[in-house]
């Protein structure tokens, strides 16, 4: 071979090889930027759901005020997600906690990026509305 045409391969081997790496590190950079936004979801079973449940009126009630700023003070999620005030933390939570019906069984679920902090959320509000029926004496 020629001294050019080795030098032709040379560089062309070295392009090919090059475009392949920065490929490479694109796609980990783009995965690396999928999970930084990723939210973790827990979720639990509730029971069966009686005749006539109304999922709406069964959230307000876990969400309510009460139940909220207890969940809120014992987690210290205001300092722990840096907000202003309780009223920002409820809005939070409202926006993330879902209870859905899914064959007549009630299933609810909470999202947050730190898998932690969604099953402590999740667990603290489920506590929170079982200690309250049994504090009305209905559990």
């Amino acid at each position: 071979m020629k001294r050019n045409t080795t030098i032709a391969l040379a560089a062309v081997l070295l392009l090919v090889l090059g475009s392949g790496g920065l490929f490479v590190a694109y796609k980990g950079y783009k995965k690396y930027q999928a999970r930084q936004n990723q939210e973790f979801r827990y979720e639990g079973t509730m029971g069966k759901a009686a005749e006539g449940f109304q999922v709406e009126a069964f959230k307000r009630h876990l969400l309510k005020d009460d139940a909220l700023e207890h969940v809120i003070t014992e987690q210290k999620l205001i300092d722990l997600w840096g907000l202003d005030d309780m009223e920002a933390a409820k809005i939070r939570i409202r926006a993330k906690f879902e209870v859905e019906l899914e064959n007549a069984e009630v299933k609810v679920s909470y999202q947050d990026k730190s898998k932690q902090i969604a099953h402590d959320i999740l667990k603290a509000i489920v506590q929170r509305h079982y200690e309250q029926l049994q504090a009305a004496g209905k559990a």
